[in-house]
C-alpha cells in the first residue's frame, strides 16, 4: 500500500541554456514499479537493436512546457504525484487500453511495409504484447489542476517512432489525449480539457495543421489526436 509523501523526492533545479534563452526546470528521477518489464527508455529517441527491460525508472518534470523563472512544487503537483503513485496500476491499465484501442489507427497512419510493420508495429492481441514496443521515459506534472489535482503527462519511447515517441495526457486515472511525445508536456492540452467551452484552442489546432502541412512528408502524428 502506498503511503502519501509530503515532498516529491530527489527533485533538483536544472538550468538549460543561458541569457534570454535560459530555462529553469525542477527535474528528478521517479520509479513507478508497474512499468517495469516494459522497454527501458530513459531517452525517448534511443534506438537499439535490443532494448533491455525497464525496472520502472523514468524522469519527472514539474511544469512541462511552461517556462518559469522560479519553478516551485505546488500542492496540486504533490497531490498528482501521490495519486499517480497510489493508483499507478489503474492509470497504467487505462493508458494501455486506450493505446490498444487506437493501435489499428496508428498502423494505418504510419503505413509501414509488411516487413517494417512486423518489426516496428506488429499485430498485438492484448496489452501484454505492448511491453516489447513501448517504455516509459518521462512523467510531467503540469501547472494545470482540476479538483486540486494536477494534470499528468506520460512520455514513452516506442519502436515505431524513435524521434517523436508517444505521449499521453491524463487527469487522475482518465486519459485525455494520445499523440506524439509532446502530448505529455503541452500545457494547452490540459487547459483545453479544463476549459472545454473555450474555442481559442481551435486556433491552436489550426496552427498545428498549417505547420504540419509545411513540414517534409512524415507520418502526421497530430492526426492521431
Amino acid at each position: 500500500m502506498y503511503t502519501p509523501v509530503s515532498k516529491i523526492p530527489d527533485l533538483e533545479l536544472f538550468t538549460h541554456g543561458s541569457g534570454k534563452y535560459e530555462i529553469r526546470n525542477l527535474e528528478g528521477p521517479i520509479v513507478i514499479p508497474c512499468w517495469s518489464g516494459f522497454q527501458s527508455r530513459q531517452d525517448v529517441d534511443s534506438f537499439l537493436p535490443e532494448i533491455e527491460p525497464s525496472d520502472g525508472h523514468a524522469s519527472i518534470n514539474i511544469g512541462g512546457d511552461m517556462v518559469s523563472e522560479d519553478p516551485q512544487v505546488q500542492y496540486f503537483h504533490l497531490n498528482a504525484y501521490n495519486y499517480l503513485m497510489e493508483h499507478q496500476v489503474r492509470i497504467q491499465e487505462n493508458i494501455l487500453q486506450t493505446l490498444l484501442s487506437e493501435y489499428g489507427n496508428l498502423q494505418e497512419l504510419y503505413g509501414f511495409t509488411d516487413e517494417e510493420a512486423a518489426a516496428l508495429l506488429p499485430e498485438v492481441k492484448n496489452v501484454e504484447d505492448l511491453k516489447k514496443l513501448i517504455g516509459l521515459s518521462g512523467v510531467y506534472l503540469l501547472n494545470v489542476s482540476k479538483d486540486d489535482i494536477g494534470y499528468v503527462g506520460y512520455e514513452f519511447g516506442c519502436t515505431w517512432d524513435d524521434e517523436r515517441g508517444l505521449g499521453i495526457m491524463t487527469h487522475m486515472d482518465r486519459v485525455i489525449e494520445i499523440g506524439d511525445g509532446s502530448t505529455a508536456f503541452l500545457t494547452w492540452i490540459a487547459d483545453r480539457d479544463l476549459n472545454p467551452d473555450d474555442d481559442s484552442y481551435d486556433t491552436v489546432l489550426k496552427a498545428i495543421e498549417e505547420q504540419a502541412a509545411m513540414l517534409p512528408a512524415k507520418k502526421p502524428w497530430w492526426k492521431f489526436w
